[in-house]
């Protein structure tokens, strides 16, 4: 007798040859498998007890096809003409479940028929399993206590509904070398602890990763799953795991797979509820203390009911800008959302400070590196607007929009975000960026010329952006009135409170000031050009542009420039409250003519001014540049239910 051992899953067929030259072929016995040969052009099965005239075509191929789990047999006999048996083949076959069971319908829960789990559809109800990059520093991830949740996503592997298989298979977990480089899957051990059986060391990157875990238990497995890195330039994200039984030669000889997408990073807008506030306090003598600048922005936090969260020296060792050193936003799983702060290449004073205060249970932290920084790359240079539709294309988490190079400009003087952070922002998809021009700026951030405030709109916001024309023609409007004499920025100082140089000068002899007027002339053009783009990406009217008024100085030796009075766009959203930096403009019948400007602008926001000449004004900055809040997520809006620009399904 002659046998023949398949490892088969449902569904799936194994060829031989029964190679019979005379005489007939009969199948006498038949159990979880369906035999075949080939009649014509197609697979035909055999009948048990109907003989079939031997030689059969194609050297008496044959095919087994799997019906049934478990254990399956067929006999085939070689007959004579008096039916006696003068040869037997004898097919036992192993028939395995083959599965892989995942979080398909991201409902939080792996359930025990999941469909669609080699697939990844963007769209509400659609399937594709998710996983949250792991950066945050859990206490445990196997047993989180009640104020933490696990990164960890499960992967099942069910019982194969056999308990032994032939020589020479085995059941492994397979990946690519390029995706095992982007995640772990562990598997729990006996003592209760974790085992890394694909995947990397997240510890040890240079280390190789794991490609074929070792033989899984065919009774089952609990496994777990966890990301190492966002998508980026050579990573779209898509990790697949294949579930495969292969042979002593490493052949697969069938498979399953699951796809899974790492959860984007996402910004949040300023429309969103502020959870909590940070500012540094700096009491460095020469260093322009910012006592006045934080009373009065606690004053104000209170009045909210919002926490303020000061940074002392120690930890910001002189470095003021928390603004420029992170940005607060979150990664949605799920099971849950956490926050996640995305730390700047800047490196400077507060560099140590996410790591040391803000990463921790439940609190991811990153940093993108690779370049040499600029000030283009700290933070200050990326904002989000609130959710838009644009020409019929939506944006339900908004768009981020971030400073560089104005178009076509090559010059080795010239200043953009560096590459790694760029391509990262646009391999997030969900919040499709915006790139306008910001390197005519010293600083070059967006949040010195843009900001966006929640409005009882039909877009729901609005779009602040500095305006030189609108400063003038304020100030046009004083001196004709016969305020040309009044003073602006009375008693206050250029370079110090204890510098010799004032900054008072009245509105006729600014007026009067060429040069000066010639240069935000130009920077009108720049901030028109920019209005422009933000119009066609953002699908903004004129009257969701509010033109706040801001001057500049006259360009400095690079050509770039500053602001010349506080910086009204620059300054922090809470809810309906703008805490502004006071401008410290002329003083017309007891208020400040920008102050009431700014107001008139926004009549249906609570607007509370702040002191920051000397402590963030004069250090080339303003109230936002020195303040950083951490917002709540989106609710009640996943970021897989929208199919974004560059999104494609599996």
């Amino acid at each position: 007798m002659i046998t023949k051992e398949f490892v088969l899953k449902k569904g799936q067929r194994g060829r031989f040859y029964f190679n019979v030259q005379d005489d007939s072929i009969v199948l006498s016995e038949q159990s979880g498998i369906e035999v075949n040969y080939v009649k014509e052009d197609h697979w035909e099965p055999l009948t048990i007890g109907v003989p079939l005239k031997a030689p059969l075509p194609y050297e008496g191929l044959f095919s087994c096809l799997a019906t049934e789990e478990g254990n399956g047999i067929a006999r085939i006999e070689h007959r004579d003409s008096r039916d006696n048996v003068k040869e037997t083949l004898l097919i036992d076959a192993a028939i395995i479940r083959l599965a892989l069971i995942v979080d398909a319908d991201r409902d939080g829960t792996v359930g025990a028929a999941e469909t669609g789990v080699a697939n990844w559809v963007w769209g509400r109800n659609q399937r594709g399993a998710v996983i949250i990059v792991n950066n945050d520093r859990d206490v445990s991830e196997l047993h989180p206590d009640t104020s933490e949740q696990s990164e960890l996503a499960s992967i099942v592997v069910p019982s194969t509904l056999v308990d032994t298989l032939p020589d020479g298979y085995r059941l492994v977990l397979m990946s690519t070398q390029h995706a095992a480089r982007r995640f772990s899957i562990y598997r729990q051990k006996s003592d209760g602890s974790l085992e890394r059986i694909l995947g990397c060391d997240p510890k040890a990157r240079d280390s190789s990763p794991i490609t074929h875990s070792p033989p899984l238990n065919l009774k089952g497995e609990h496994c777990f799953i966890e990301a190492h890195e966002f998508s980026g330039p050579f990573f779209e994200g898509l990790i697949t795991i294949k579930l495969g039984l292969i042979d002593d030669s490493g052949v697969e000889t069938s498979e399953d797979s699951a796809v899974f997408r790492v959860a984007p990073w996402i910004m949040t807008p300023n429309t969103l509820p502020v959870e909590e506030v940070y500012a540094c306090k700096i009491d460095v003598a020469g260093e322009n203390p910012n006592y006045r600048f934080l009373s009065d922005l606690e004053n104000a936090l209170t009045e909210l009911n919002i926490p303020l969260r000061v940074i002392l020296p120690i930890e910001n060792l002189g470095d003021r800008w928390i603004q420029d050193e992170i940005e607060f936003g979150y990664c949605q799983g799920a099971t849950h959302t956490i926050p996640v702060v995305f730390d700047s290449p800047r490196d400077r004073g507060l560099d140590d400070f996410p790591e040391r205060k803000l990463l921790g249970p439940d609190f991811g932290h990153f940093q993108i590196g690779g370049s040499t920084p600029n000030s283009l790359d700290s933070f200050g240079n990326l904002d989000v607007c609130p959710p838009i539709e644009v020409n019929g294309k939506k944006y339900p988490l908004g768009r981020i929009v971030f400073g560089g190079r104005e178009y076509g400009e090559y010059s080795q003087y010239s200043r953009q975000m560096m590459p790694q952070v760029r391509r990262f922002l646009y391999a997030q998809k969900v919040q499709a960026p915006v790139e306008i021009f910001a390197d005519w700026l010293s600083v070059g951030h967006v949040d010195e010329i843009i900001c966006f405030v929640p409005a009882e709109n039909t877009k729901g916001f609005q779009m602040l952006i500095a305006s030189p024309m609108r400063a003038e023609v304020i100030l046009e409007r004083l001196n004709s009135s016969g305020f040309g004499d009044t003073l602006m920025f009375e008693g206050m100082k250029r370079g110090g409170p204890h510098s010799p140089f004032s900054a008072e000068i009245s509105i006729k002899s600014l007026l009067l000031d060429t040069v000066f007027w010639n240069a935000n002339e130009k920077y009108q053009k720049y901030l028109d050009l920019n209005n422009d783009i933000l119009q066609k990406e953002l699908g903004l009217s004129d009257a969701e542009i509010i033109q706040i008024p801001v001057l500049f100085q006259k360009p400095g030796r690079d050509g770039r420039t500053v602001a010349y009075f506080p910086d009204m766009v620059n300054h922090l959203v809470i809810g309906n409250t703008s805490l502004v930096p006071r401008p410290h403009g002329p003083v017309i019948n007891g208020e400040c003519a920008f102050e009431r400007a700014f107001k008139d602008a926004l009549p249906d926001r609570d607007v509370k001014f702040i002191e920051d000449w000397y402590s963030y004004h004069e250090m080339v900055g303003e109230v936002h540049c020195g303040t950083n809040a951490r917002r709540k997520p989106f609710e009640n809006t996943n970021w897989w239910d929208t199919k974004p620009d560059g999104g494609f399904d599996i």
